[in-house]
């Protein structure tokens, strides 16, 4: 790929990194930013009142990087807050996020601007990550993503179809419509402004590896569980609500139940496990509430809906079938069992 030199003045690009007590691997991301084969870029590294090392690794790289700026907060703020500090110090036409536990392919910020290049509707880039644990001797899973809008957007009421890290957006759009990170959640913020940046355009992943996900006992989805009072539960009742459904409570539990997740196999969810005799019929009268609300708002496609609930319906029959009951402990995203979780190596 056509390496893209560095402008002077307004970068393509901002990178934003939240950044808190990650000395051990913030180096790692910023090299991996140094490596773009897009270098018209700057990266906004935000230290959310870290107590170990970070700033000082950061400030280390930028003395022979001048891209790299550097701020650091007295209090632990949340990465919501760090990030929208990033997002207003940002210069960028673009605004790419990295998680400072992560690390960048080196094309990907040049595949994300190509995209938003072809696509003038677009607010929202992303693509698809490799799992990896440092306790790993081998590769991890390659998670995949739709890459079209309107599968995102049925898809989204169910689990993000994007990933924080790999995000890429339109900077200019998220400031005319006043969008950034809910501070009042701890997790799933790029999940939830992913949800309200399809109300301004259309959102799109390319299929190739942006990233590479580190899964570590010290991130913040580990150990994730998703109940009626999560976070993520929350998310998904504004997308319902914005669709036209006002889930009761158990309707909500059902919904749960059959989302599909990356970081559990499917039916590992103690809803599912509590209603396994009825969860069949359960989703099938809660799939028709949501079919009927699409037909009516068509606020997502009705037959991507349609294919999409077919879809879980399967998933929910072929667990059903199985005679093994899954445990949610005994699942790792990168390779069973779930030990690189519990800082021990799982080679």
């Amino acid at each position: 790929m056509r390496r893209v030199g560095a402008r002077r003045g307004r970068p393509l690009v901002t990178v934003a990194m939240a950044a808190r007590n990650a000395e051990e691997y913030v180096e790692k991301a910023l090299a991996s930013l140094a490596r773009q084969t897009l270098e018209d870029l700057e990266v906004v590294v935000i230290d959310d009142a870290s107590t170990d090392q970070t700033s000082e690794r950061v400030r280390a790289v930028g003395r022979s990087d001048g891209r790299i700026r550097l701020r650091t907060l007295r209090e632990n703020r949340g990465q919501a807050a760090a990030l929208n500090l990033a997002v207003a110090e940002a210069r960028g036409r673009y605004l790419a996020v990295l998680d400072a536990d992560d690390e960048a392919t080196e094309g990907r910020l040049a595949l994300q601007v190509a995209a938003f290049g072809r696509d003038g509707a677009l607010v929202l880039v992303g693509g698809s990550v490799r799992t990896y644990c440092d306790h790993h001797a081998r590769p991890g899973q390659v998670w995949r993503y739709a890459c079209r809008d309107a599968v995102i957007r049925v898809r989204n009421l169910f689990k993000s179809e994007f990933i924080s890290g790999a995000m890429c957006f339109d900077l200019e759009k998220l400031r005319r419509h006043g969008l950034g990170f809910d501070p009042r959640l701890k997790l799933g913020t790029d999940w939830d402004l992913a949800n309200r940046s399809m109300r301004v355009g259309e959102v799109a992943n390319v299929p190739e590896v942006v990233m590479h996900y580190r899964i570590h006992p010290g991130q913040m989805t580990a150990g994730m569980i998703d109940d009626t009072r999560s976070d993520s539960a929350r998310i998904r009742v504004e997308a319902l609500r914005h669709l036209g459904v006002e889930p009761t409570e158990e309707e909500l539990r059902t919904h749960l139940a059959v989302s599909p997740c990356n970081y559990w196999a499917f039916g590992a969810h103690p809803y599912f496990r509590a209603a396994r005799a009825t969860i069949a019929r359960d989703a099938a009268r809660w799939f028709g509430v949501l079919l009927r609300a699409a037909r009516r708002t068509r606020r997502v496609p009705p037959a991507e809906l349609e294919s999409y609930l077919a879809e879980i319906a399967s998933l929910i029959q072929a667990e059903l079938a199985s005679d093994e009951l899954r445990e949610l402990a005994a699942f790792c995203p990168v390779s069973a069992p779930w030990p690189c979780l519990k800082e021990r190596p799982c080679r």
